[in-house]
């Protein structure tokens, strides 16, 4: 089930903790952005609502939530009053992902937008931390320092398996029958190298080019110590 916190000040005292959008789904507000703060680290949630709130106040609040590695992938949605001129974009924004919206907390569009924007298993995801490497696996994009790469689906999944075996050697069919759920046959293994060799031109522009190494007769290796 899906699960929202929205962090509006205005909120009365006998709305705040309590679910607002039914039987299905889970919003949970929340009046007092010092508390989500201090909690932050303790549970996490599949989608963020910013309501009237200023913008310092905004960015102040997803960064420091954005400490906790769990809240890097959840997506934001600003709510904006209707009364508001002109919109205000947090330097923190990532038009990729976040969204904005002029409206009320429970007014029927802001409640399209948030059901849109909150996706099942987003509370349960985890970034792949390995050296200065971070793996996004709900966006496919693999960061370094201020540059990202994003990877199709299979070049994802192998991304994912060598930097969970961060610096030791991944044999070809244990990515194959990990990542793919098949036999590691001759077919594969060639798909296997198709894929490789797209993620090292991808990798080609950035400080961790050399990173993804072949490993002769063994498999593959991504080695976090050589991005410069």
């Amino acid at each position: 089930m899906p699960s929202v916190l929205a962090i509006a000040p205005d909120t009365p005292p006998s709305l705040e903790g309590k679910s607002l959008l039914g039987e299905g789904f889970s919003l949970q507000v929340c009046a007092q952005p010092s508390r989500v703060l201090a909690e932050g680290g303790s549970r996490a949630f599949d989608l963020l609502v910013l309501v009237g709130l200023p913008v310092d106040d905004q960015q102040r609040i997803v960064l420091e939530l954005q400490r906790h590695r769990h809240w890097r992938l959840v997506p934001v949605l600003y709510v904006i009053p209707p009364s508001a001129v002109g919109v205000a974009v947090p330097g923190c924004y990532r038009p990729e992902m976040d969204g904005l919206v002029h409206g009320a907390l429970g007014s029927p569009l802001v409640e399209r937008r948030i059901r849109a924007m909150a996706r099942e298993g987003t509370a349960v995801a985890e970034l792949v931390v390995a050296g200065p490497f971070e793996f996004d696996p709900l966006r496919s994009q693999l960061r370094l320092r201020d540059h990202e790469v994003t990877l199709t689906e299979r070049e994802a999944e192998i991304v994912a398996i060598l930097l969970g075996h961060a610096n030791r050697t991944v044999s070809a069919e244990e990515i194959i029958e990990r990542g793919w759920g098949t036999a590691a046959d001759v077919r594969h293994v060639q798909i296997l190298r198709r894929h490789v060799s797209n993620i090292r031109r991808k990798l080609d522009e950035t400080p961790a080019r050399r990173s993804l190494r072949t490993v002769r007769s063994s498999g593959y290796r991504f080695d976090t110590r050589v991005a410069g």
